[in-house]
């Protein structure tokens, strides 16, 4: 277990999220204790949110195969303020920068959902990544450079568990444009666990996200959370988004976490990427 005070140096944190509501899923424990630590105010906090032309809307199977720019209006405006509210909760109004790239969303791009799944996702690896998601992957990577070359600087990114095509298109941009700058990299990376992907899988899922987390030289960082705040925030401020594996998804994994560390209480993990 890691002090919440030592489990981001760096005083920037950039935070790359693939959809809106990315940030209190993955990290809402860390932003929560370090907030209550009254250490989140040292931080510089910088939110950048890369899939956010969107149709998607839960529960809504018609809805969400409308592509039309009325659809993506609509959806885009609710999600937005969605995030936007739960991040003035958990961080604080004015408290953070929040950046939009604009990138079109899996389901704006009327890919299929994942079957046998809890909740609705597309899956997608590299191998996978059709044209659109090529053009995409060459922007993201091509952000990814000029965030990394700065120093005293936090990348966080999702690690992509279960394979959401989307979240895979950023991990692997981030990771490819750090190969590429190699000891010209300044920034350090950290790879979150998403939820409710990382609580709700299964033994297949953790095979394909180890492959990838065993290429990459990392250091565990467990640190306690309060996860009935985080969980209540999550659930309040994303009507349009969420269901109840989502709850489920995040309370498995904190407790899992708990039960691995001994100890009583709610756990949260990140892994630092070494230099």
């Amino acid at each position: 277990m890691v002090e919440i005070a030592r489990v981001i140096r760096e005083t920037s944190i950039v935070i790359l999220s693939p959809h809106f509501d990315d940030v209190p899923l993955t990290y809402g424990g860390y932003l929560l204790a370090m907030k209550k630590s009254g250490l989140l105010a040292k931080k510089k906090i910088t939110i950048v949110n890369g899939f956010t032309r969107t149709v998607y809307q839960a529960r809504d199977t018609q809805g969400n195969r409308d592509s039309s720019l009325k659809r993506i209006q609509f959806a885009t405006g609710i999600r937005l303020l969605e995030d936007l509210n739960c991040l003035d909760e958990m961080i604080g109004r004015g408290q953070y920068a929040y950046e939009l790239l604009g990138e079109r969303e899996c389901t704006t791009r009327q890919k299929g959902w994942k079957p046998g799944e809890a909740f609705e996702f597309p899956w997608g690896n590299r191998e996978s990544f059709e044209p659109e998601e090529k053009e995409i992957f060459a922007r993201l990577k091509e952000d990814a450079r000029r965030r990394l070359l700065q120093e005293d600087t936090a990348i966080l990114c999702l690690m992509g568990m279960k394979e959401h095509v989307d979240h895979v298109i950023q991990r692997e941009a981030i990771v490819d444009a750090a190969g590429e700058l190699g000891n010209r990299c300044k920034a350090v990376i950290y790879f979150g666990e998403e939820q409710p992907y990382t609580g709700l899988a299964d033994e297949q899922n953790w095979e394909t996200v180890n492959a990838f987390l065993k290429s990459q030289e990392l250091e565990v960082l467990d640190y306690a959370i309060d996860l009935k705040t985080k969980v209540a925030l999550v659930m309040k401020n994303y009507p349009s988004q969420v269901e109840e594996s989502y709850e489920q998804g995040m309370v498995n994994r904190a407790v899992a976490l708990a039960k691995e560390n001994g100890v009583q209480g709610a756990v949260e993990r990140m892994y630092r990427r070494k230099q």
